[in-house]
């Protein structure tokens, strides 16, 4: 018996390597296909069982039928006949079992040949390990043809060797690759010629299947909803809507055309989330179960996974406003495993993260998905019944190549991630499910890398460390915390904690003003990038001035800054780190919708 592994390696390089949304979704929808489609059209035809194979239009919910169908999927190890069986297959990996050495090279070789003419830039890669069914724990073998994969990725030339050019040869308009097409269009009346490579060409074929996928998704789940296929037809589809309304309301007079033509979203956003303790659990998954049991619970495990992040996306969608037609503003890129990747209005961002990560925790405490799998492996291996995910949210112009921010989107989620080593099982001393987001909005484009932007607000004296933020916020309930560590760091970085702020700033009087003037408020944000003493001077000046609301604000007579919690991190600074949750707060005060209430409302 052979375990064969295929995988795509560099998706996020692949999928994000142009600023041209059309092929974003493209990449993103031919590196789903090389996980399943391809994968299951390919074992089709070695086992000789056509009904496996998916047609084009196949959405996810028939992929999972037909892998779950013993029928169609039958056991390797009972059936005759039976060359190869699937034990997962998600976008971009397939773990499958072949029964002969020969079958493991031929479903590799169908696969990656499928993957070089369809998606000429697809960095994918096939492995296989022999063992036997009846001595050997799969789960050893699962961890051994992985590190296989590893060895074999190094060692193989890069796929950037396949683009070789002369001088002499043009590049692509996007990808900076030879060109090898011509693309001739009107725009404005004047025709235009685009140079465009192999690999964008590919991309741009496939970027409608990825966006009629996304589209079956909500029509089967019975959303009323509409997406829009890129943000330029997101951009003039609410354009014509508010252009309509403003005619209705006969408020275009006066307005000049430069006015009527104003952009609906003043902000975009990218969001990349991304599951926690999953290397955990599966470094555990193989202990005392039989090989079959391994297959099955790992693939229900997968594809529940699977379930509960689209479950936990669509569940979210509601706080976007919907205009007359259904149409949000929100773009999916990658939604699939444990990852999300979306473009949406940068408004409604973190309110859209923030309901995703809690719908996440909830789906994967359910029992409905595959008889509750998820809790019950969960609980085995992290001692709590769910999964947890992080964020990170890149707020930007819409100008801005979002390509850039997704790397941002990327550095923010990784901070996010953070928690996983500080908030952990008091039992184990495992990561404790706990979900959290780190957010930035760029305001300056002249930093765009996290580590330079954080080291601007961070303030290194002799006697302490002063940061002038407090994320990232945990987005998990604190009384879900009980048996973790350090859960004062959590209530510390809470995202209530963030909530609460910006509801002071925006709470007004009874003559419907500020309680705490935007003037002095961002005369107190200037204090700030002075040190703490001098900040804290600033504060005191006006201290009794704003008395009640300012003490509920800061949470202190004395100072804007409080001594954050231990973590417990090895790389923890010897002298106290301080930090202010102010900059964040009017950071964020634009962005969380939350209604400025006057007192006679209270």
């Amino acid at each position: 018996m052979y375990l064969v592994l295929i995988e795509t390696s560099g998706n996020q390089n692949y999928i994000f390597s142009t600023n041209k949304l059309k092929e974003n979704i493209g990449a993103s929808e031919l590196t789903y296909l090389a996980g399943t489609k391809w994968v299951l059209d390919a074992v089709a035809e070695i086992n000789h069982t056509p009904q496996l194979s998916l047609w084009t239009k196949s959405g996810s919910n028939e992929l999972r039928k037909k892998i779950l169908n013993p029928q169609l999927n039958k056991h390797i190890n009972d059936s005759e006949g039976v060359n190869i069986e699937v034990i997962i297959a998600t976008s971009g990996k397939a773990l499958l079992l072949a029964k002969d050495k020969e079958y493991a090279y031929k479903l590799i070789q169908k696969v990656t040949h499928k993957a070089l003419i369809e998606a000429p830039g697809l960095d994918i890669c096939g492995v296989f390990e022999k063992f036997n069914w009846d001595e050997n724990n799969l789960g050893d073998i699962n961890r051994k043809v992985h590190k296989k994969f590893e060895l074999v990725r190094s060692q193989r030339p890069s796929h950037n060797l396949r683009f070789l050019r002369l001088p002499v040869i043009d590049e692509c308009s996007t990808s900076g690759l030879p060109a090898s097409h011509v693309e001739q269009f009107k725009q404005d009346n004047e025709e235009k010629t685009v140079l465009r490579s192999q690999v964008s060409c590919s991309k741009r074929q496939y970027s409608r299947d990825g966006f009629i996928r996304i589209r079956e998704v909500l029509s089967r789940n019975e959303l009323n909803i509409k997406l829009a296929p890129n943000l330029r037809a997101l951009d003039e589809e609410l354009r014509k809507q508010n252009f309509s309304e403003e005619i209705q309301e006969d408020s275009l007079e006066g307005l000049d055309n430069q006015e009527k033509l104003t952009r609906p979203l003043e902000w975009i956003a990218v969001v990349h989330a991304d599951g926690n303790g999953l290397g955990e659990i599966f470094l555990d998954f193989g202990k005392n179960l039989s090989n079959r049991d391994y297959v099955e619970q790992y693939r229900q495990f997968s594809i529940a996974l699977d379930i509960c992040t689209e479950k936990a996306f669509l569940s979210s969608l509601g706080i976007f406003e919907h205009e007359k037609d259904g149409l949000i503003s929100v773009i999916p890129l990658i939604i699939g495993g444990d990852d999300l990747t979306v473009i949406c209005d940068g408004k409604s961002a973190l309110k859209f993260t923030e309901n995703f990560l809690v719908n996440f925790e909830k789906e994967t405490n359910s029992q409905e998905h595959l008889n509750g799998i998820i809790p019950k492996i969960a609980m085995k291996s992290l001692k709590v019944e769910c999964l947890s995910a992080c964020a990170g949210i890149a707020i930007i112009k819409p100008h801005f190549p979002f390509s850039v921010a997704y790397e941002l989107a990327e550095d923010l989620m990784q901070s996010a991630k953070k928690v996983k080593k500080i908030v952990v099982n008091t039992e184990t001393n495992k990561p404790y499910p706990c979900s959290a987001l780190d957010f930035h909005i760029l305001y300056d484009s002249s930093d765009v890398e996290l580590d330079i932007i954080r080291e601007k607000l961070t303030i290194n004296n002799e006697a302490d460390t002063s940061l002038l933020y407090t994320r990232p916020y945990v987005i998990t309930d604190t009384d879900k915390l009980q048996v973790a560590q350090h859960k004062d760091w959590a209530e510390f970085h809470h995202w209530e904690q963030l909530q609460n702020r910006v509801k002071i700033l925006v709470s007004l009087d009874h003559d419907g003003k500020r309680k705490l003037p935007n003037s002095q408020m961002h005369d107190l944000r200037k204090g700030l990038f002075f040190g703490r003493v001098f900040a804290d001077a600033r504060y005191k000046l006006i201290r009794d001035r704003y008395y009640d609301a300012i003490i509920k604000l800061v949470e202190s007579e004395d100072s804007l800054f409080a001594k954050e919690p231990e973590s417990g991190l090895e790389k923890e600074p010897e002298s106290a780190i301080y930090m202010t949750g102010l900059l964040d707060a009017m950071d964020a005060a634009d962005f969380l919708n939350i209604e400025s209430n006057s007192d006679e409302q209270e």
